[in-house]
């Protein structure tokens, strides 16, 4: 009995070092100011491929694309007549469906990564 409270130990020992020796260190990229901060908004292409439009609506002209796994930071949002939901980029308008919105950068990066 005293054996195998000693080989349970041992064991409960060689765990417990081995779970503590991985001293992983988290490094921020610095390259985008705003990737953490708590009023910025950033989205992930989800289609395939979108349009961006001029105006949040579906028969605006279209400004530009994107394609799936894309990150942008939000600018802004609006509803079309249809109550629509569309989100503002550098590059136009989206609409809500085409992305999936997160609080900061790395977590869209995060899913952007699981995504592709």
């Amino acid at each position: 009995m005293r054996n195998l409270s000693k080989i349970i130990i041992s064991i409960f020992c060689v765990l417990v070092l081995f779970s503590c020796s991985k001293n992983k260190e988290i490094v921020f990229d610095n390259s985008t100011p705003l990737a953490m901060a708590p009023d910025v908004q950033w989205a992930l292409v989800v289609d395939p491929y979108s349009a961006f439009r001029a105006e949040a609506s579906w028969t605006s002209d279209v400004t530009g694309h994107c394609r799936k796994g894309d990150i942008f930071q939000v600018l802004g949002a609006s509803f079309d007549a249809e109550r629509e939901e569309w989100l503002n980029f550098t590059f136009g308008w989206l609409p809500l469906s085409a992305v999936n919105v997160y609080s900061n950068r790395y977590k869209a990066e995060s899913a952007a990564a699981i995504l592709k």
